[in-house]
């Protein structure tokens, strides 16, 4: 696929070509590889609740300091799960 980028950062271009040439790579599969990691570390970011997110942390930290020797996480997670079903 062919594209033209208007307005780019021309030092962010310079470094990307610099990077690539010493890796023998080709500047198309550098700003393709650029592009994917871009996307991957902004998905990692996405937090859909983070009030919810926070209180099960909380939650499984009191499990935790409390448990027993044959207490499961991934067992309190599945009744958490199955619990959320009904």
């Amino acid at each position: 696929m062919s594209i033209s980028i208007k307005d780019l950062d021309e030092n962010a271009f310079r470094n990307l070509k610099a990077e690539a040439v010493r890796r023998g790579m080709r500047i198309s599969d550098a700003a393709t590889e650029a592009f994917r990691l871009w996307v991957a570390l902004k998905r990692q970011d996405k937090v859909r609740d983070q009030d919810r997110m926070i209180s099960a942390a909380k939650d499984i930290d009191a499990l935790r300091s409390g448990s027993e020797a044959g207490w499961s996480g991934a067992g309190e997670i599945r009744r958490w799960r199955d619990e959320r079903k009904r």
